[in-house]
């Protein structure tokens, strides 16, 4: 009796050490640590923003479509307007070719008396006039109906590239909700997690959008103003070669300027690296991060030093390349030399080392 009890012990020391490892790696499977718990929240946030990219798309879609059957409609009605004035304006070039006009001209030579050769004069004077209203009219209503068979087309056009966005961003949106719901279905803190996520994506929309859009403008008024302030301060121009003054821009100097153009811009700083600027601040709690480059813009009559972000982070979540994109669009981050100063033109440009060289041209 007492080795079976023995035996029975023993038998359960094994069971409960063979048992133990196997609950504490399920516990912390289903435990996430602070980094598994931030990735799912971002994953959250990222969902949050591409579904309002989803919806903008819809919206668009709609849009357009509602837009191709207005131009259909357009192109009908005018292509009623071609036939009409196409009528018209062949009854005046068959007069033209088949004389008619030139035997109304010989009446000029029948008249009695120099009042009548004045009336028919003003007769024939309207005459003429009628025909080039009738041709102009014909011109108008085909150049018209041209233009709005090429708004139709380019409609459709871009119909099918916003139908070919919104299938890819929801490809994307219903992959991402797949992970995040497989990850939380095996999650210990499912419910912590879900709040933490709404409690982000509501923050990121009350607060995180408007200050955004803020800093983004403000930013947007100070790089239209710089080159009037780099070219006023001897300090930041090389003038060594006239043809190729080089402007030069350390990121402490670039901040003052920032600083004094905005309060909000205050709490920003830039810094200055190899072919990359990083850009953080904050206010209250909310922390911000902006990267990206200066890049150079080629047009036909000046050039352009446009800043590209790359990266967006809001109280160190990354924000989706959908937000940057419709950000982008909202805002126009550089500035044009050209405009400032008429006779130069920006060649290149780069960051390196905490600072920021602006290569320019002289053009008469």
């Amino acid at each position: 009796m007492k080795y079976k009890f023995v035996a029975m012990m023993t038998s359960m020391l094994l069971l409960i050490q063979l048992t133990l490892p196997l609950y504490t790696v399920t516990a912390e499977e289903n435990n996430p640590g602070a980094d598994e718990t931030k990735e799912l929240v971002q994953k959250g946030l990222t969902i949050f923003e591409i579904d309002k990219e989803v919806n903008r798309l819809n919206a668009q879609d709609a849009n357009i479509v509602l837009q191709i059957k207005q131009n259909e409609q357009d192109i009908t009605k005018q292509s009623s307007n071609v036939d009409s004035s196409r009528k018209h304006a062949g009854q005046v070039m068959r007069a033209y070719y088949t004389g008619d006009r030139d035997s109304i001209w010989m009446l000029l030579f029948s008249v009695n008396s120099f009042a009548d050769a004045l009336r028919m004069f003003e007769y024939l004077q309207m005459i003429i006039s009628n025909d080039h209203r009738a041709l102009a009219a014909f011109t108008d209503s085909f150049n018209k109906l041209k233009s709005l068979q090429s708004e139709l087309q380019a409609s459709r056009a871009q119909l099918q590239k916003t139908k070919d966005k919104y299938l890819e961003q929801r490809e994307r949106l219903v992959k991402l909700q797949d992970e995040l719901d497989k990850q939380l279905a095996v999650s210990a803190q499912a419910s912590v997690i879900e709040n933490q996520i709404k409690s982000l994506n509501e923050q990121w929309k009350q607060v995180g959008v408007p200050l955004f859009r803020e800093y983004l403008n403000n930013l947007s008024a100070a790089f239209r103003d710089l080159p009037q302030y780099v070219t006023k301060e001897s300090k930041f121009m090389d003038l060594s070669s006239i043809k190729n003054p080089v402007i030069t821009i350390s990121d402490t100097d670039f901040n003052a300027y920032l600083h004094g153009k905005n309060e909000l811009l205050q709490n920003l700083n830039f810094q200055f690296a190899d072919d990359s600027i990083i850009a953080k601040g904050q206010k209250d709690q909310v922390q911000i991060s902006i990267t990206g480059k200066f890049l150079l813009k080629e047009n036909p009559d000046m050039n352009e030093v446009r800043f590209v972000v790359d990266k967006l982070e809001f109280n160190g979540f990354q924000l989706p390349d959908t937000t940057i994109e419709d950000f982008s669009k909202e805002f126009q981050l550089g500035f044009v030399p050209k405009k400032i100063v008429s006779y130069l033109d920006v060649v290149s440009v780069e960051t390196k080392n905490g600072t920021a060289v602006v290569k320019l041209k002289l053009s008469l």
